[in-house]
């Protein structure tokens, strides 16, 4: 409950689902989904290492029961304290009363009472009667409601590539007024039983697999395997354009977003796509500033004039190019062995450092970059008048370091046991306790809030609570 970060968690398979008079709880994945009931707004999200199957609303405790392959876990919604209750059987379904939880296993001579004060487990013959029960869905159980026919989902054609592509219902469950569907990273869906209109809540990214994150005047993309994934700031409202094929980086220009897919560079309008640019090689990064998009290949790089669709070699030549840094007065590239620049008021270009680099970020006159040895190195941006190479740059202390980003302060550091960030002022790397002290593939500084992504999920925390 003391936690000041927040999970984002992906599209998963939404396996279980239960109300209480405020709040929808579903199991998503390895999530457990709390959503406001009367809005349907996502709330939050925990994070379990088992894999949770079931989860149960206990209205006598207000406690929620959650049923992973080896367990049960009691979680407390007043003090979030998690008890854990071993068990051997495979659990079909279970209910709850004042004192007990029944659970009945997937043989007919398993079933059990859990008493909730002591803790204790024992065989029983046979359950009370009338029981709330709660238990996996199966396609039998989807069928008693003749509505949800053809039973399962498919994206507008605006919004996908696979328009046609079956989410399958995975869970259903009925509270009286409403009839709640759980679907297989289509997201949750609300129907009124009455009416039969119905509301779907889309609560985050379409996977955890996120590779990049950028941003425009009002929106993030959150690039990852299976697409983009978006919100506006401030009402978190989540929109997502599922691609057929995996995208290595984009650009967003005004209203545009510009993506790289294998040899090409494309604009999108929806689902469509419009070929910009058509490269020998893979394009691997993209940058933009006021004028030009430039491009990097696996054998060098090139820029696009805005407005153009005409590939013109620009920079680095040969080798792969794995980074772009467009900024007011230079272009930083990161290529397979070295780091460029090219200077916009002299039009020329200088190489830096020998070094392989694979992300650049700047802070006020100081070029941060990370190499592939994931090693960070400091360059001072001064004016050159040569095309020389430039030696006003240092290595930065060593530790593994995956990703990095900035918020005009502080240096942020994705690690393999939390994320740190190095004060340029004090010259020290600082941890962030407030995360937790895992592994991290990327860090992002966006809106005011560092979102760190792990494998599994994506974290979110404000950055006042940075220290």
């Amino acid at each position: 409950m003391w936690d000041r970060y927040t999970i984002m968690p992906p599209l998963g398979k939404v396996k279980s689902i239960a109300t209480s008079d405020l709040q929808v709880f579903a199991v998503s994945g390895q999530h457990l989904l709390f959503i406001n009931k009367q809005s349907f707004t996502f709330e939050k999200s925990i994070y379990f290492d088992c894999v949770p199957e079931l989860v149960g609303y206990d209205r006598y405790t207000n406690d929620l029961w959650i049923v992973c392959p080896d367990r049960v876990l009691r979680l407390s919604q007043t003090t979030y304290n998690l008890r854990e209750y071993p068990i051997s059987c495979v659990v079909y379904r279970f209910a709850i009363d004042a004192s007990m939880l029944y659970i009945e296993g997937t043989e007919t001579s398993e079933k059990y009472a859990l008493d909730k004060t002591t803790g204790v487990l024992s065989n029983v013959s046979y359950f009370p009667q009338n029981l709330s029960w709660y238990k996996k869905t199966s396609p039998s159980d989807t069928r008693e409601y003749p509505f949800l026919n053809p039973y399962y989902y498919y994206d507008d054609a605006q919004t996908s590539q696979m328009p046609f592509h079956q989410y399958a219902i995975t869970s259903i469950y009925d509270d009286g007024m409403y009839l709640y569907v759980g679907t297989d990273q289509y997201g949750l869906l609300k129907y009124n039983k009455i009416s039969l209109q119905n509301e779907r809540i889309v609560h985050g990214p379409l996977d955890s697999r996120i590779t990049t994150v950028k941003k425009s005047a009002e929106r993030l993309y959150f690039l990852c395997t299976s697409g983009i994934s978006s919100y506006r700031t401030g009402d978190k409202n989540w929109q997502y354009l599922r691609l057929d094929r995996v995208v290595t980086d984009i650009v967003t220009i005004d209203d545009d977003i510009f993506l790289a897919r294998d040899n090409l560079v494309l604009r999108t309008s929806g689902s469509l796509e419009f070929p910009v640019g058509n490269f020998n090689t893979n394009v691997l990064s993209l940058g933009s500033d006021e004028d030009n998009i430039y491009v990097g290949t696996r054998s060098g790089m090139y820029k696009i004039i805005k407005g153009s669709s005409i590939e013109i070699p620009f920079g680095p030549d040969r080798y792969a190019v794995y980074y772009i840094h467009p900024t007011e007065k230079a272009v930083y590239v990161g290529g397979e062995f070295a780091l460029y620049k090219y200077n916009k008021v002299i039009e020329g270009w200088s190489t830096i450092y020998n070094f392989g680099v694979k992300d650049i970020v700047s802070i006020e006159n100081d070029i941060y970059s990370l190499g592939l040895n994931n090693q960070i190195i400091r360059y001072s941006d001064v004016v050159d008048d040569s095309l020389g190479t430039d030696s006003s740059w240092m290595l930065l202390p060593y530790f593994n370091i995956y990703d990095i980003d900035t918020d005009n302060d502080v240096l942020y550091c994705a690690t393999y046991s939390g994320i740190y960030y190095y004060d340029p002022a004090s010259a020290t790397y600082k941890v962030i306790y407030n995360l937790p002290r895992i592994h991290y593939d990327y860090v992002f500084v966006i809106d005011e809030r560092i979102l760190a992504i792990s494998k599994n999920s994506a974290y979110s925390l404000p950055l006042e609570y940075r220290d």
